[in-house]
């Protein structure tokens, strides 16, 4: 299945910076955006993107949005799940564009407000119209968030992601820029970094090293390549599925010492008439069949039961 974003040759990381001169939106901004610069620049990195909450890791905050032609602030609006990212945090993750364009740094040091959505965000507040260039805004009524969040015009659309479970419907999603419309706007002081890397599992001592010169103060944590965040998510379903394995195989194994038994009993108990049998001429390969046809027979008729019984089943484990 296709998650939204790609899992291989990409190592994540979590860092919370801090310092007297991070004091607003654009003075994070421009600390992630110098720090991705810097890693960009490591042998064999291909791209660094940053964001809020990361797939697999983090789920991301909801709020509830308005668009300008579609009700107002009073109204309640869409309930959508919202993050913030930069750097070249799509293509990091091979996320795909559909339309519009990315964020530029422009969208990172500036107060433009802009935004793109997911595909099941732009169906969800245009349904069937163009979303580019239509603006939205949070009916939140926090003073906090609508001073984060506020009136954001959409730059571009992006495929849907799966973002905590492979085996959940995609949220609805607002990706914003690192500095919304003002510069008190929310500081992304804790996000986490994607970056694209054939040495993705071996990178991380000198990542660290670069955390402890730009930021000593704010240790790397969480680290991990995205191939081991999906296998962690599957952890359960994997442990199932071994239990179920388990079991079905000494399902297996029982009924065939079942049908073993079963046939030595009735071997056993006509042990008479089979010497009558061969007393009158029968060949040994003769009786074999006899006794064989018997029990192929009980088998048949339990594979095709099995069958029927296994068909309902599925079709009642695939609505869990």
């Amino acid at each position: 299945m296709d998650p939204g974003y790609e899992i291989e040759d990409i190592f994540t990381f979590m860092m919370a910076p801090a310092g007297d001169d991070l004091v607003d939106a654009t003075s994070y901004a421009q600390f992630h955006m110098a720090f991705m610069d810097r890693v960009e620049a490591m042998p064999g990195v291909e791209s660094v993107g940053v964001v809020e909450n990361l797939p697999l890791v983090e789920s991301a905050i909801q709020l509830r949005f308005v668009t300008e032609d579609r009700g107002t602030v009073g109204d309640g609006g869409t309930l959508l799940r919202v993050t913030w990212t930069g750097g070249q945090y799509f293509e990091t993750m091979g996320i795909e564009l559909l339309r519009g364009r990315a964020f530029t740094d422009a969208d990172h040091v500036s107060d433009l407000g802009n935004a793109i959505v997911s595909q099941s965000a732009a169906d969800l507040l245009w349904p069937g119209e163009d979303p580019i260039g239509r603006r939205l805004q949070t009916t939140q009524a926090s003073e906090f968030w609508e001073t984060a969040v506020g009136v954001a015009t959409v730059v571009g659309v992006v495929e849907d992601v799966k973002q905590m479970n492979f085996r959940a419907a995609p949220d609805a999603l607002v990706y914003l820029s690192l500095v919304g419309q003002a510069p008190t706007s929310f500081p992304i002081s804790s996000p986490g970094y994607a970056v694209k890397t054939s040495r993705a599992d071996q990178i991380a001592p000198e990542i660290r090293a670069l955390v402890r010169e730009m930021a000593p103060n704010a240790p790397m944590y969480s680290a991990s390549t995205m191939e081991d965040l999906a296998a962690g998510t599957m952890v359960q379903l994997s442990f199932t599925m071994l239990i179920l394995g388990i079991a079905s195989t000494l399902t297996l194994v029982l009924g065939a010492l079942g049908l073993y038994g079963v046939l030595s009993y009735v071997v056993e108990h006509r042990t008479q008439e089979i010497g009558v049998r061969m007393a009158l001429g029968a060949r040994s390969s003769q009786v074999q069949r006899m006794v064989v046809a018997q029990g192929a027979r009980v088998v048949i008729a339990g594979v095709v039961i099995g069958v029927v019984v296994a068909g309902g089943a599925t079709r009642a484990l695939g609505s869990l």
